[in-house]
């Protein structure tokens, strides 16, 4: 379900995970136009207020530049208490780091460094998860560079220029191990780097040579697996590929009925992947089954960026080539309110007063309300990883304790752990509980006067006591007990047992 939207046409980049509010970073996307044909350039700090019904989302910073993006990221890189750091890549080569904190407060030194070491349009950039400082850039002619931010000006390569030199449309860092670089290029081949040697360990691609890749993502967990996808709308396929079986996809995703333009893993939950095509469609796969769990209810335009928000996983934010930036929720809810809301802006923007001065009060203004039934949309097919809960329990009668626990499972385990709920006895009072075994045992062996002479007997007072011979006497109102006891006269009887209670 959508639940913000902007009109721009931009690339985007979501604030890291540990920054609150969540804000999402939009500079001007590169070779596009809008409507009115404007050719300026600027970079943009949104911030999404989830207390807001509205759809808007409130404009926080700006600074004007003379580039526009083909790619862009937000890096937690965070010397002494910053908001991180912005990077971009430009049509004209460059590459640019920003302060988020002097756009967000107007500052004129906004731009932190800038190289111009690319001869092409960069159009890759990726950050390394373990050492943030880290960032990889791709360009055309098959150019790779390393940048420390720490010190931006000495870039260093992964090690000697892939050939035959084509652009390098995706670099990704692995997600589990923090020397493994892998590039992407149209031609649909992959290489993955080993920062340590300073050379392509392995190459993977397509035997079927129609791989036009336009994606790749590294597992969240598994350090070995990558998927790939694929932009031709001859093939428009995601492929999983496992390194230590290089030799054909491990999996492959078929939904798509044209090319992919994004894809997008979940960090939060390593059984969500998104992509968005040509046909207009974004949906959100188990790359584990290769099921499509989820798709999302979207305009009629292509949507050539996706990407989970880190801060908040339920969200995810599409661009699209008809100018919007739109945030949806994988949580399912109801349409109809953005509706109305919609109508009430209209209605907010007119008043009752009379535009021409004749001092008369206008009808009240009735807008047109389209007879639209209320569509909900559907949540994901299956829970999310972020709303399992890890441990839980629950107080039963009689003193049970039922008790549950999600046992983590190791990212190689094929087969799923078998989950166990336990039943436990709490006991809290010992001698209560002692007492309460004392007097079950007594009724059900029939020895409850033999019990009460021992309760008379330890009796810590008198009233006790009488409490104790009365449930005695009242035992013997029993017919049956008293004539299996003895031959006597019933009156005689209950008359000397009476007498023998209170000697």
């Amino acid at each position: 379900m959508r639940v913000k939207e902007i009109l721009r046409t931009a690339t985007q980049a979501w604030s890291p995970a540990a920054q609150h509010p969540a804000r999402l970073a939009l500079g001007t996307a590169a070779q596009q136009l809008d409507a009115s044909f404007n050719t300026s350039s600027a970079l943009e700090i949104f911030e999404v207020d989830f207390a807001d019904t509205s759809l808007d989302m409130k404009l926080r910073g700006t600074l004007p530049t003379s580039n526009r993006f083909h790619s862009l990221i937000w890096v937690a890189f965070d010397p002494e208490g910053s908001s991180g750091r912005l990077i971009g890549g430009s049509e004209s080569g460059s590459v640019t780091v920003f302060s988020p904190d002097a756009i967000l407060c107007a500052g004129e030194d906004a731009v932190i460094g800038q190289s111009h070491k690319h001869t092409g349009p960069v159009r890759a950039l990726d950050y390394n998860r373990f050492q943030s400082n880290l960032v990889a850039s791709g360009a055309s002619d098959s150019e790779i560079y390393i940048w420390d931010l720490n010190s931006f000006s000495n870039p260093m390569t992964p090690g000697t220029k892939s050939q035959p030199a084509e652009d390098v449309s995706v670099v990704a860092w692995n997600s589990q191990v923090q020397h493994i670089l892998a590039s992407a290029n149209p031609s649909g081949k992959a290489i993955v780097w080993d920062l340590r040697k300073n050379e392509p360990i392995i190459k993977i691609s397509d035997h079927s040579n129609r791989m036009h890749c336009s994606g790749m993502w590294w597992h969240p967990d598994v350090a070995t697996q990558l998927v790939l996808a694929s932009e031709d709308d001859r093939l428009p396929v995601i492929q999983m590929w496992d390194l230590r079986f290089a030799t054909s996809p491990l999996k492959v995703l078929e939904s798509h009925t044209r090319g992919i333009l994004s894809i997008s893993w979940s960090q939060a939950d390593p059984e969500l992947l998104l992509s968005s095509g040509k046909d207009n469609r974004i949906l959100c796969w188990n790359p584990n089954t290769g099921e499509v769990i989820y798709e999302l209810p979207t305009a009629n335009q292509w949507c050539f960026d996706v990407q989970w928000c880190p801060r908040n996983p339920a969200l995810l934010s599409a661009a699209s080539f008809d100018g919007r930036i739109s945030v949806y929720s994988v949580m399912g809810g109801r349409l109809q309110q953005q509706q109305h809301s919609t109508v009430d802006q209209i209605s907010a923007s007119f008043d009752s007063s009379d535009p021409f001065g004749t001092g008369q009060t206008l009808p009240p203004l009735q807008v047109p309300q389209p007879s639209v039934e209320t569509t909900i949309v559907p949540p994901l097919k299956k829970p999310p990883k972020w709303v399992r809960r890890p441990v839980g329990a629950s107080f039963a009668f009689g003193g049970k304790l039922v008790t549950f626990e999600n046992p983590s499972v190791a990212p190689q385990q094929q087969q799923p752990i078998a989950r166990q709920v336990q039943v436990s006895q709490v006991t809290t009072e010992t001698e209560f509980l002692q007492r309460s075994a004392e007097l079950q045992a007594a009724l059900q062996s029939g020895s409850f006067t033999s019990f009460c002479h021992d309760k008379i007997r330890s009796a810590p007072s008198d009233a006790e006591q009488d409490i104790w011979r009365f449930l005695t006497v009242q035992t013997f109102t029993s017919t049956h007990n008293y004539n299996s006891t003895c031959d006597l006269d019933p009156a005689a009887q209950k008359q000397s047992e009476v007498e023998q209670i209170y000697l």
